[in-house]
């Protein structure tokens, strides 16, 4: 009697083992995907992603700024001009490189423009209609293709640099530069707009126009393969000072506007008391 109750209590405690170790594998397979998950929530992350968070979030606050301004012109307009509203909607500011004064007002009505002109003239295409001026100095354009129906927007301003993105530019580069503005920090500042919006540079070079050296990046956004916009930014020194022609444009529409582009460069020259009347 005594053997077979050895044996009965041998029995359970060997079953009572075999069924545990798998509950310990499944227990110890869980804590060690908690404590992963745990890690990932608090891991530490690097300069670059900190960057790369900052210039998304603001490119969300310009987002909903530009909904905001497109908003209100629609209320000032009664919405019955759709070029206005093309224009309002385009990310215009991501086509700027002038840093206006915090608190300007970003249209000038046309009695100021004087103050606003640039210290040059240019004759855009006939297909290019002005939008407006701006206070900083920069020329709005809406761009249609040959049927009179959008095909893009472009922005003639002035280019002022932070100095992080001067300072950063390698020190044997600083040689190749425009107007004294090293183009890889122009580079640079186009490469981080395109990160902002989910595009990216696809390339760059030099090229004469008039006589005139004049530094280009080429870049796109949409999906990588299946591009929807092209976007093209001009530097170009004029009197001592860098200026930018950037246009932004379906792919479908981007030798057209490309050609347009350069036809506006060819097209700079000094300014004149004549020249300064006629772009009142």
């Amino acid at each position: 009697m005594n053997r077979l109750r050895v044996v009965i209590l041998s029995l359970l405690i060997l079953a009572a083992i075999a069924g545990a170790l798998p509950l310990t594998a499944s227990l110890a397979k869980w804590s060690r995907s908690v404590a992963v998950r745990h890690h990932r929530r608090h891991r530490r992350h690097s300069r670059a992603w900190w960057r790369k968070h900052r210039a998304h979030a603001r490119a969300r606050r310009e987002r909903a700024e530009r909904i905001r301004q497109v908003r209100e012109t629609a209320t000032q307009t009664g919405g019955d001009d759709p070029t206005a509203r093309m224009s309002a909607a385009v990310n215009t500011s991501l086509l700027s490189f002038n840093n206006n004064p915090a608190g300007a007002p970003a249209v000038v009505p046309a009695s100021v423009v004087r103050s606003s002109q640039m210290p040059f003239g240019f004759t855009p295409p006939h297909n290019w209609t002005p939008v407006r001026r701006t206070r900083g100095g920069e020329a709005v354009f809406n761009i249609m293709n040959s049927e009179g129906r959008p095909a893009g927007t472009a922005i003639v301003s002035p280019v002022a640099l932070s100095g992080a993105y001067v300072a950063a530019a390698p020190s044997n580069a600083k040689s190749k530069t425009i107007g004294g503005l090293p183009v890889t920090a122009l580079r640079r500042t186009v490469i981080d707009r395109m990160v902002a919006e989910g595009g990216w540079v696809t390339n760059d070079y030099f090229q004469e126009s008039q006589g005139r050296r004049v530094f280009v990046v080429v870049a796109q956004t949409g999906a990588p393969g299946a591009p929807t916009q092209s976007l093209t930014f001009y530097f170009t020194e004029i009197d001592g000072r860098v200026y930018s022609l950037a246009t932004t444009t379906p792919v479908e529409f981007a030798e057209p506007v490309a050609a347009g582009s350069a036809q506006l460069l060819a097209s700079l020259h000094p300014a004149s008391n004549s020249n300064l009347a006629s772009q009142k």
